[in-house]
């Protein structure tokens, strides 16, 4: 993974393209959402570090911000998704 030079964040596009010839579906959703889960892994452990003097407020309040905008990203995604799915089971056929 990429980082940002100096300070020790992921990039703030961690979340890869997908690969229009590979199968999508779950599998597509399920990447995305390990990457998710990434970052939030991420900003746990600098909030430890913060915690034990070993990283900055900045780079933990940044790694913080970043795991809650990514989290709501893909919460919407999921949200959409989900609703989606119902409209369609609820047309008759």
């Amino acid at each position: 993974m990429n980082q940002i030079t100096g300070i020790g964040l992921p990039n703030l596009a961690p979340i890869t393209p997908q690969d229009p010839n590979a199968t999508g579906g779950a599998n597509g959703f399920s990447k995305v959402f390990e990457q998710v889960n990434d970052i939030l892994e991420r900003a746990d452990q600098m909030a430890a570090g913060y915690a034990q003097g070993k990283v900055g407020l900045t780079d933990a309040v940044l790694a913080a911000e970043h795991a809650d905008t990514t989290f709501g990203v893909a919460m919407a995604v999921r949200n959409r998704a989900l609703s989606a799915y119902q409209e369609i089971m609820s047309m008759s056929v």
